[in-house]
């Protein structure tokens, strides 16, 4: 084993290791390190987090393969880049910082993803492989592609003099006792650090048009951005506004930009909202994070996916349009800071389009976020890649049944569609499911569909959840998803439905009710009920209407914004005549029920074998009985979920 008291030793047995190796360029693209297997591998046990357990010596190998040591809780390695040649391999020296000690010095924290960072580097065969050799202590350490250039623009800018906190460097990535054991304090490591380096990957020919389109617009009054079209590139408004930046090219380079896979890792929600401080880089491109977060906000309440497909890209993976993401950062960080609901519910809820190759990691990386009053976790939740992800997220699912008041979570157990996972009872979301789901509302604050009703709750040790509820209406008919329609502009279903209503009930407002129904009722800024005559909208946005005028062309545009908020949702009506939307799991004969405790009705579905047992298929909104309209005459009783 090789371990170091000093840095000038570190230095001297560095300069020789370097001096055998200068003919391998930094390079990624050659993978020309055939040579470098003579370096002896970099050893953890020379900056060792681990204490020995069971009696063993530290020395021993099975205490330092992590197998019978547990690491200190409060002990962290850093890094620091040491100067060398344009030519040389990247070395850095490490030491352990224990993370709760006044005396620490300042550091910082990177943020980034581990594989390709675009889609052309996808298309390119770039993959998460740490097979790009750095020098650690003298020894040799592999890490992925995208690290690597991260590490070559440090050097390149000098980052010499900063202690620096990196997951795949900093953390025994083959040690699975000390992989969780760190997972638990990264919200500490990152809550701690001085500032956190956010890194988008290398640059290309789209990051500075990216970059002046953000500048330009960041500079603009929110008054003056929100009259911009940014589908209008010969648009003389837009031109005075814009000037050069206005084209094409630039939105084009826009949207790219925030399509870069950091904006999409489930990781980086922690990592982002609990920095004191954030630098953003691009290759040697900077970015302010407000400025981002500006034109985010600017994207995602004035123009929609569309957009960018119909202007844009031809054909676009819907994936790559992350827009919205740094503005759902931003809000997550608004819940920290102002105490607001549960803050981890929340999260997982806003942030369910995220991604993360391991599924745990959708509720581990979360966690960190929880306000202080909520961290008392129960030793279920302990990150722990052992347990399998049903069991998880049945465990974070009772967790926030015990610790949040209400049954809010289960509106977001979104039916057969949207489960992936074996094994989770139907009233458990499915967290790795990668989309918007739900009327995509946060905390459906603004709806009482049960009124003040108590909330009455109980786990069953079958796995069943014991609630309060009446049978209210069933669902009779299914329109076409939302997700169809925006698709082909075909709605037939949701027409016949709608004449279906006008016959048998002409004493209702029957159009007003179809419109707002597909909104949910809810205008820009989360307006209820909607004040905007969008009725008119809607059948110019569905090509409908001949001949429309400009004002009615600006108000298409306004619902196709607000339409697009929440894709995975189904029109239906029910035996009563009314009209619902809900997951687009619902099926015919789905039963409507009111649960005290849930802001919003839920669907469920009587299961055969049990006349009081059932299986939910979501929340759903229902016309004209959101704040609490269908209370009157009900009778609640006992029924479980399973």
């Amino acid at each position: 084993m090789w371990c170091f008291n000093n840095n000038s030793r570190l230095r001297r047995i560095w300069e020789w290791v370097v001096n055998k190796s200068r003919r391998y360029g930094p390079d990624p693209s050659q993978d020309a390190w055939s040579d470098s297997s003579e370096l002896k591998p970099f050893s953890y046990f020379c900056v060792n987090l681990h204490v020995p357990d069971h009696g063993l010596d530290s020395g021993s190998s099975q205490a330092s393969s992590g197998e019978t040591s547990y690491p200190e809780p409060r002990l962290i390695r850093l890094l620091r880049i040491i100067p060398t040649g344009p030519k040389e391999l990247i070395a850095c020296s490490i030491h352990v910082a224990d993370l709760h000690d006044s005396h620490v010095s300042s550091y910082d924290a990177l943020s980034y993803t581990w594989g390709p960072t675009t889609q052309a580097e996808i298309d390119k065969g770039m993959i998460a492989k740490r097979k790009y050799p750095i020098l650690c202590n003298g020894g040799q350490l592999f890490v992925t592609e995208n690290l690597f250039r991260c590490l070559q623009q440090l050097k390149a800018d000098s980052y010499y003099d900063r202690d620096l906190w990196i997951d795949a460097i900093c953390v025994n990535q083959d040690d699975h006792a000390e992989r969780c054991q760190q997972v638990s304090i990264m919200a500490d490591i990152y809550r701690s650090a001085t500032r956190v380096i956010v890194w988008l990957g290398a640059a290309d020919e789209f990051t500075q048009p990216a970059v002046d389109l953000i500048t330009r617009l960041s500079q603009l009054s929110e008054h003056e951005r929100v009259t911009i079209d940014p589908q209008a590139f010969d648009n003389a408004h837009n031109a005075q506004l814009l000037g050069a930046v206005n084209s094409a090219a630039h939105w084009r380079a826009l949207a790219l930009l925030f399509g870069r896979t950091w904006f999409t890792r489930a990781w980086v929600i922690q990592e982002l909202v609990l920095a004191r401080h954030i630098a953003v880089q691009c290759g040697a491109c900077a970015f302010d994070w407000d400025d981002m977060v500006a034109v985010s906000h600017f994207l995602a309440t004035r123009t929609s996916a569309n957009t960018f497909r119909t202007h844009l890209f031809e054909d676009l993976d819907p994936h790559l349009l992350s827009y919205k993401n740094p503005t759902k950062l931003a809000a997550v960080k608004k819940d920290i800071v102002g105490g607001r609901g549960s803050v981890l519910l929340n999260s997982l809820i806003r942030c369910r389009s995220y991604d993360a190759s391991n599924d745990r990691d959708k509720v581990y990386a979360l966690l960190g976020l929880a306000t202080p009053q909520d961290h008392e976790f129960p030793d279920a939740l302990y990150p722990n890649y052992h347990r399998s992800v049903a069991r998880l997220y049945t465990d974070v699912t009772k967790y926030l049944l015990e610790s949040v008041e209400g049954l809010h979570v289960l509106a977001h157990a979104e039916g057969d569609d949207f489960k992936r996972i074996p094994g989770l009872p139907s009233w458990v979301p499915d967290w790795s499911m990668r989309a918007d789901l739900g009327l995509r509302i946060t905390g459906y604050t603004r709806y009482m569909a049960a009124g003040d009703l108590p909330c009455f709750k109980q786990t069953r040790d079958d796995g069943g959840l014991t609630f309060l509820g009446s049978q209210f209406d069933t669902i009779s008919r299914i329109g076409e998803t939302k997700t169809e329609v925006n698709r082909s502009k075909d709605c037939r279903e949701w027409l016949e439905m709608l004449e279906d209503l006008e016959r048998e009930h002409p004493e209702r407002d029957n159009r007003d009710a179809f419109w707002r129904t597909l909104l949910a009722d809810t205008g820009p800024g989360g307006v209820v009920p909607i004040k905007e005559p969008w009725e008119d909208g809607f059948y110019v946005w569905m090509n409908m209407k001949e001949n429309p005028s400009v004002e009615q062309k600006q108000r298409a545009a306004e619902f196709e914004t607000s339409f697009m908020h929440s894709l995975n949702l189904r029109l239906f009506r029910t035996a009563r005549g009314n009209l619902g939307l809900g997951s687009q799991s619902c099926r015919e004969g789905d039963l409507v029920w009111i649960v005290q405790g849930s802001r919003v009705p839920l669907i469920l579905r009587p299961v055969a074998s049990s006349a009081a047992s059932y299986r939910l298929v979501g929340g759903t909104y229902l016309h004209g009985f959101m704040q609490g309209e269908a209370l009157d005459g009900l009778e609640f009783g006992e029924i479980v979920l399973v």
